[in-house]
């Protein structure tokens, strides 16, 4: 059962406009309700264009999505705001909400830190994995990476990160982990996969490092992104259960 709050948030948030009207010359169909194309969206519609938004799900956000169902929001897909600083364009409309932020970098959080030293890795029976292993494999997964550069400097044509990998184990088998040190080292490839909300088989491995990491540090979303996400959405045509065609 959907809590009263998620309700209203869903209903607040947006205009969902199932009737057609037709479109005038400055229209603009915006394929996709996430932050991109919310943002796309605002924008066009700010500049008097105006904007018709398609989302193939019942929800607007995409990778976004804030569950209410305990009673208090949880974010299942983005939770940080990286980068709390005025050059990230979220960070003023954040503040300008009063949204908090739990700060998590610079105090050796184990909820969420980039150095080993803060993770505590437990196994399938509720043991914690020894901190000298997560720091071990974590150099092992450090020097695949390293060697995955060369292998990408080496060539011209680009393949995926899991392809490296690949190639990268198959030229070190010493590099190859056996028992809990192969499930620690899977861990530290499905921590990529989660940082890039992809599968190490679709990341580009001539692109994957090529980021730019924004000071200010992380901040976790206390109460969640869908805040946001209903500021960006306001006022907008979002037609909901619009799925796209395919041959």
């Amino acid at each position: 059962m959907e809590s009263r709050s998620n309700v209203s948030l869903k209903k607040a948030s947006y205009s969902l406009v199932e009737r057609r009207k037709p479109l005038s010359p400055s229209s603009v169909i915006v394929i996709g309700s996430g932050f991109a194309g919310l943002a796309a969206a605002r924008a066009l519609k700010n500049a008097s264009f105006e904007v018709v938004v398609l989302e193939s799900r019942d929800r607007i956000g995409g990778r976004v999505y804030t569950d209410y169902s305990f009673g208090f929001p949880v974010d299942v897909g983005a939770s940080w705001l990286h980068g709390v600083c005025k050059e990230n364009p979220l960070a003023p409309l954040i503040g300008r909400l009063g949204l908090p932020l739990y700060r998590t970098s610079g105090d050796n959080s184990v909820l969420f830190d980039h150095d080993l030293e803060s993770y505590a890795l437990f196994d399938t029976d509720g043991h914690q994995v020894p901190q000298d292993l997560v720091e071990r494999v974590g150099q092992v997964f450090q020097e695949i990476l390293d060697k995955a550069d060369k292998l990408r400097q080496e060539n011209t044509n680009d393949m995926s990160v899991a392809q490296a990998i690949t190639i990268v184990m198959d030229r070190h088998p010493e590099l190859k982990q056996e028992g809990l040190a192969h499930k620690v080292l899977q861990w530290y490839l499905c921590r990529m996969e989660g940082w890039f909300a992809a599968d190490a088989d679709t990341i580009s491995l001539k692109n994957w490092d090529q980021e730019v990491l924004l000071p200010g540090g992380h901040g976790l979303m206390v109460r969640g992104y869908r805040p946001v996400l209903t500021t960006l959405a306001r006022g907008l045509d979002i037609r909901l259960h619009h799925r796209s065609a395919r041959p």
